[in-house]
C-alpha cells in the first residue's frame, strides 16, 4: 500500500506540473483562472511549501486560503449569469482543482476527492484540465481496495479526452502532437496498472522503495490546531460491547485536559501535523482492552483516548470505530480490511486471545482514528 500511495502522490505532482503546467504556458485560455485568483492560488501553494518544510503555522494559513478560495469560486460562478462566457463558467472548477491538490498534499484525501467532483463534471470534455481532474481522482481511488475498477475508468476517461484532443482539427499541429505524447504516457500507465493491479511510477520517477517493515517505535507527540470534541463514552479494543453515546463531557483543546488529567497527542501519520478540518466532525473515545496494544505506528493501550473523525467509510489499513448491528448495538476498535466481499476487523495485540472479526452485513463504520491520546506521566 505504501508503494501505491507513493506512486499516486507522484502522479498527482507529475500531472499538475507537467500536463497542467504545459496548458498554463501554451493555452492560457484553457486554464480559466483569473489574475487575482492566481495570486490567491500562488499564496496557498507557497504556504503549503513552507508547511512541508516544517513551518506548522503555514499549514493553517494554507487551509484558510483554501477555504477563502472555495468561497471566492462560489461568488465568481454567480457572475456567469451577468457576463456569460467560459471564463466565469469554468473558473470555479479551476479553483476546486487547485484546492483539491493542496488538500491532498495536506493529508485530507476525503476533501480532495470531494473538491474534484466539480471540475470533473463542469469542465468541457475536450480540455486538459478535465483530463487532469479525472486522472487525479483516479489516483485517489487507486488507494482504496474497493475502488480499483473506478480508478482505471477515470484514468481511461483522461486518456480518451486527450486522445480526442490530439485527433481534433481545432488545434494547431504542435499542440496536437503534445496531446498525443501525453496520451501515450497515459496509455502506458493504464496498461501497466492493469497488469499489476496498482499504478506504476510516472515518467522520471523510480519505483518506490518504501516497502520495508514499519517500525513499532512511538513518535514524539504532535502539537495540533484543535477545537473541542465530545467524549462519546468508551470503546473496547477487544470484544464488541454496547455502543455508548454520552456526549455531555468535553475535552479541552489546549493540551487535552480530560477529567483533570493532561494527555499528550500522538499522530497516526508519523511526523506530520494533525490537521483538523472544520468541515468534518470529530469526537473522542476512551479505549477499554488490549486488542490494539501492538498497533503501528502508535500502540493503542487500555485507558488511552482516540481522536476519531466521523465518517461512514474507510480504506483498508485504517483503524476504525465500528458498530456491529446485531441484537444490540455493539462497538469495537480494530484495523479495517475489505477483501473478497468480506469486511475484516483485525486486532494488533500482544495478547493471543484477541481474534479478528469478519462480517458480510450488519456492519457499520462510525469513524476513523486519526490520533491517540496518552496520559502524561
Amino acid at each position: 500500500m505504501d508503494e501505491v500511495k507513493t506512486n499516486c502522490g507522484n502522479w498527482i505532482d507529475y500531472a499538475y506540473a507537467e500536463w497542467l503546467g504545459w496548458i498554463r504556458r501554451e493555452k492560457k485560455e484553457q486554464y480559466y483562472l483569473g489574475e487575482f485568483t492566481e495570486i490567491y492560488v500562488e499564496r496557498m501553494r507557497n504556504a503549503l511549501l513552507e508547511a512541508e518544510n516544517g513551518n506548522a503555522l503555514k499549514k493553517e494559513e494554507a487551509w484558510n486560503l483554501l477555504e477563502r478560495l472555495k468561497k471566492l469560486g462560489t461568488n465568481i460562478h454567480g457572475m456567469k449569469n451577468d457576463f456569460g462566457g467560459d471564463k466565469y463558467a469554468y473558473e470555479q472548477a479551476a479553483i476546486h482543482l487547485e484546492c483539491a491538490i493542496v488538500a491532498y498534499k495536506m493529508g485530507d484525501v476525503q476533501e480532495a476527492a470531494s473538491l474534484l467532483l466539480m471540475p470533473i463534471s463542469s469542465f468541457h470534455n475536450r480540455t486538459l484540465p478535465k483530463a487532469v481532474s479525472c486522472w487525479i481522482y483516479g489516483c485517489i481511488q487507486w488507494q482504496s481496495q474497493t475502488h480499483l475498477e473506478e480508478a482505471l475508468i477515470n484514468w481511461e476517461k483522461s486518456h480518451q479526452i486527450v486522445t480526442e484532443m490530439a485527433a481534433s482539427n481545432s488545434f494547431e499541429q504542435a499542440f496536437a502532437q503534445e496531446c498525443d505524447r501525453i496520451a501515450n504516457e497515459m496509455s502506458r500507465a493504464i496498461l501497466t496498472a492493469s497488469r499489476q493491479n496498482y499504478p506504476p511510477p510516472p515518467p522520471g520517477y523510480t519505483a518506490s522503495t518504501s516497502s520495508s517493515p514499519r517500525t513499532r517505535s512511538t513518535p514524539k507527540p504532535q502539537s495540533s490546531r484543535m477545537g473541542l470534541f465530545p467524549v462519546l463514552g468508551s470503546i473496547p479494543a477487544g470484544s464488541p460491547v454496547e455502543f455508548v453515546d454520552d456526549s455531555n463531557e468535553k475535552a479541552a483543546s489546549d493540551g487535552f485536559n480530560i477529567h483533570g488529567q493532561f494527555y499528550k497527542t500522538y499522530n497516526l501519520k508519523t511526523g506530520s501535523e494533525i490537521n483538523i478540518n472544520q468541515n468534518h466532525r470529530y469526537f473522542l473515545l476512551k479505549v477499554n482492552g488490549d486488542s490494539m496494544n501492538n498497533a503501528v505506528p502508535i500502540n493503542i493501550e487500555d485507558r488511552d483516548y482516540v481522536l476519531v473523525v466521523k465518517q461512514d467509510a474507510a480504506e483498508t489499513g485504517d483503524i476504525v470505530a465500528a458498530e456491529i448491528k446485531q441484537v444490540d448495538r455493539e462497538a469495537t476498535l480494530k484495523r479495517y480490511s475489505f477483501k473478497n466481499g468480506e469486511y475484516g476487523l483485525f486486532p494488533e495485540s500482544h495478547n493471543p486471545a484477541n481474534i479478528h472479526l469478519t462480517y458480510k452485513k450488519d456492519f457499520y463504520i462510525r469513524g476513523k482514528v486519526v490520533a491517540v491520546l496518552k496520559r502524561d506521566g
